[in-house]
């Protein structure tokens, strides 16, 4: 009875999980599919996979807890204990790192987040929507910082040479570890599929309507929205368009242009207001005169021609989505996989910029691997089995890291110009790292320090000059 009771409560945590876990998810899903109904085109059945997979994604987040924790109950003593030790570090790491970035990025802003609405409850609001692009940034490094903890912590009091003289290979006692930054990569992933690119852009719009607004008293138009539909060949100018936390507000005082070829008008609206209805997916004009313009103008006259109707209400079956038309410029950092993905396929911009998704859309799923390099880097870098520090391997292993940051903004870079394929400037900086983990890795198992290594290598090119 007392086995199975033990048993039995190596699942409490698993329960626990699962039950929060369940709860999360049915909560942010429905707000998830609240929320695409205001980006995305269409209808639900008509979204593209890639942006179906938000809901999934999310719930895949939710539930990942609960299938760790489910994973926990079947390890042996020694597995547990070394991953209560690294979830330990690694969430002390992400707790303070996430601080520290909160802290200085609100000592820049404070003055403009003043600005806002019920201060206190706005910026509060606002750094927990930043979360997924802070840790997005962040838990790569977290991840590095937290396994360097850990591991020097059990060398320096020699518990990694009892694990070893039990009969494991260093790989076999980093198993709880590897496992551990393989759901932190994947956290990561998540992160970077949407919600940390969006949380750029929500950045971008929370910071440029404080500055409108400020200015609106000298500059009437100072909030005015422009966008263009190179799909359809529309034009929206919007002088006062909704806030980013409340997208579907009316548009107030209205001007869209329709074109049937570049150049060509076919049609104009004035509106004082437009709402937008997502069940039915149609635009509401307010007060709108709408003017038709002749198909082939005859002659080029200062006042154009056009017949002119009146409408209390309009309603037109536009595609655009009231997302779209408040933030209209964006760059590869303030969009979503998804939305990068269908501009892709539908090569909806000019060449480069084509290039340059590409290329960021590699880059996103290159550095999901990169947590768990970053994590092979690590390990070797703080196992020492002599009396010696280990202050060397973690100095060269937070080198490495820095350098990875250099790396991944380089090869890109070339990418995007042309000099590299997409693919191989996103993937080059993992294909660079993972080399260097497995010597590392190689140095550690024959019981050697870094210090030795490159002693080693020193001799060698000694005695070839010799």
């Amino acid at each position: 009875m007392t086995i199975t009771a033990s048993k039995l409560r190596r699942f409490i945590p698993f329960i626990l999980a699962l039950t929060v876990g369940s709860i999360l998810a049915w909560d942010l899903m429905g707000r998830e599919w609240s929320q695409m109904q205001w980006e995305i085109p269409g209808t639900r059945s008509e979204y593209p996979m890639a942006q179906t997979m938000r809901p999934i994604l999310i719930s895949i987040g939710c539930f990942l807890p609960a299938l760790g924790a489910f994973i926990y109950a079947f390890l042996g003593i020694m597995d547990r204990y070394i991953t209560r030790q690294f979830l330990t570090s690694f969430l002390l790491c992400t707790g303070i790192l996430s601080l520290i970035f909160i802290l200085g990025d609100f000592a820049d802003n404070a003055n403009d987040l003043g600005d806002l609405e019920n201060p206190l409850v706005s910026t509060l609001y606002f750094y927990l929507l930043q979360m997924p692009m802070i840790l997005n940034l962040v838990l790569p490094y977290t991840l590095l910082l937290g396994v360097l903890w850990v591991l020097t912590r059990l060398s320096g009091s020699s518990e990694i040479t009892g694990m070893l003289q039990s009969g494991r290979s260093l790989i076999r006692i980093s198993a709880p570890i590897l496992i551990g930054s393989a759901f932190v990569a994947i956290y990561y992933g998540i992160f970077g599929f949407h919600w940390g690119p969006n949380a750029t852009l929500y950045r971008k719009l929370i910071f440029s309507s404080i500055s409108s607004t400020r200015n609106v008293h000298s500059n009437p138009f100072a909030m005015a929205s422009r966008y263009k539909n190179d799909m359809t060949q529309r034009i929206w100018n919007i002088r006062i368009p909704p806030t980013i936390s409340s997208p579907g507000a009316p548009l107030v005082d209205v001007h869209v242009e329709q074109f049937s070829t570049p150049g060509i008008l076919e049609y104009e609206i004035f509106a004082e207001s437009a709402t937008w209805n997502p069940f039915t997916r149609e635009w509401t004009f307010n007060n709108a005169d709408y003017r038709r313009h002749p198909s082939n103008p005859t002659s080029l006259k200062i006042v154009p021609e056009f017949t002119s109707e009146h409408h209390l209400t309009l309603t037109k079956k536009f595609s655009e989505t009231p997302w779209q038309l408040i933030s209209p410029t964006f760059r590869v950092d303030t969009i979503g996989t998804p939305t990068l993905s269908n501009m892709l396929n539908t090569y909806s911009v000019n060449s480069k910029m084509v290039r340059e998704m590409r290329t960021e859309w590699h880059v996103r799923i290159a550095k999901i691997f990169s947590c768990i390099i970053l994590a092979f880097i690590a390990i070797p870098s703080s196992v020492t089995f002599q009396r010696r520090s280990p202050m060397t391997g973690i100095g060269i292993a937070i080198f490495l890291a820095a350098a990875m940051l250099f790396l991944y903004e380089f090869f890109p870079t070339l990418a995007s110009a042309g000099i590299f394929p997409s693919w191989l400037g996103a993937w080059l900086p993992n294909i660079i790292y993972a080399l260097i983990a497995i010597y590392l890795f190689r140095t550690r198992l024959s019981m050697r320090s870094l210090r030795e290594w490159f002693d080693d290598i020193r001799n060698r090119r000694s005695l070839k000059q010799d």
